[in-house]
């Protein structure tokens, strides 16, 4: 209780700061010729806790952790934004527009949805706007300055392989999903209702409807998981026989297992044919790349660190 309540008086200390920034707000730190001041470490203290589950049991020492890494992350940002002022990257207003209309169209939103959906987050479309600026910014950027300089040769990918054989099994796989409804024990009323609903959810699954919409769509009567890829060597008999001859995107006939009746979707099927290695080369090639990419960005990201003026003024 203890812990909890220091944590709880220094978020009213930050809220009490970000409510009077205009009189309290000072330098926290310099970064080369820009400064970051103690209301912007306030802010993004917050946002941090905000996003912890255990925020209300933080001791102080883990507070102060959690500041000082709140503060470098504001001292990195600066040195990229500063970054890409020096090498002259932009992003166009077009390129912003045609961005956020990207991420309309894959959720279906016209853009007055897209405001309330930002509005029920607590933020609003000109923030949205400058976040996604910013991550194009930070992406060209990278390109540049991290991502050209990574290279995987074709014998790293080999020896990778050679080494992890153990975890690339060439047996068949399968990706699946389970929609599970509890068998009735009622009437034959309640019977067929049952076995009119799975027949229609069957129907939707196979013409192409959302397994998880579908799953939702019964509320607490079904339950609908991914069961995820695995071998099919591996799923009990009564599976196995259910999704004989179920190709990709098929649905398996109902049966019962344990008290419940199930559908079973394929998501996808995997049969490696002739070397294991050519079916897993790109695959391992982008493992190692991603690699790679992060250790170098560390790196690059201390040498901007290293030859920069940063000055802690608090």
């Amino acid at each position: 209780m203890k812990r909890a309540l220091i944590l709880l008086s220094l978020i009213l200390v930050l809220s009490v700061a970000s409510a009077t920034a205009k009189t309290v707000n000072r330098v926290a730190v310099i970064v080369n010729d820009e400064v970051i001041t103690t209301y912007q470490l306030d802010k993004e203290v917050i946002a941090t806790l905000a996003k912890k589950e255990n925020k209300n049991q933080l001791t102080a020492n883990q507070f102060d952790k959690l500041k000082g890494q709140a503060l470098s992350k504001l001292i990195n940002d600066k040195l990229l934004q500063q970054r890409i002022k020096e090498l002259g990257i932009t992003v166009s207003a077009a390129e912003i527009e045609s961005a956020v209309k990207d991420v309309q169209r894959k959720n279906n939103f016209t853009r007055e949805q897209l405001n309330e959906a930002l509005t029920s987050q607590g933020m609003s479309l000109e923030v949205y706007t400058q976040q996604i600026e910013d991550e194009i910014l930070r992406y060209r950027l990278l390109g540049q300055e991290v991502n050209y300089k990574v290279l995987v040769t074709s014998r790293e990918v080999r020896d990778y392989f050679d080494k992890n054989r153990a975890d690339y099994d060439t047996e068949p796989q399968i990706k699946v999903n389970r929609l599970s409804f509890t068998a009735s024990t009622g009437d034959e009323k309640e019977v067929a209702a049952l076995n009119t609903r799975i027949s229609v959810s069957r129907d939707l699954l196979i013409n192409g409807e959302n397994f998880d919409k579908v799953a939702a769509s019964h509320g607490a009567a079904a339950s609908g998981v991914s069961m995820g890829l695995v071998a099919e060597a591996d799923l009990a008999e009564a599976i196995k026989t259910a999704l004989v001859g179920v190709d990709t995107g098929g649905v398996s006939e109902a049966i019962e297992i344990g008290g419940n009746i199930h559908l079973f979707q394929v998501v996808e099927r995997f049969s490696i044919d002739g070397d294991p290695f050519d079916f897993y080369r790109s695959e391992i090639e982008e493992k190692l790349k991603q690699e790679k990419t992060d250790l170098r960005f560390k790196e690059w990201q201390q040498e901007l660190r290293d030859n920069a003026y940063v000055e802690f003024k608090i």
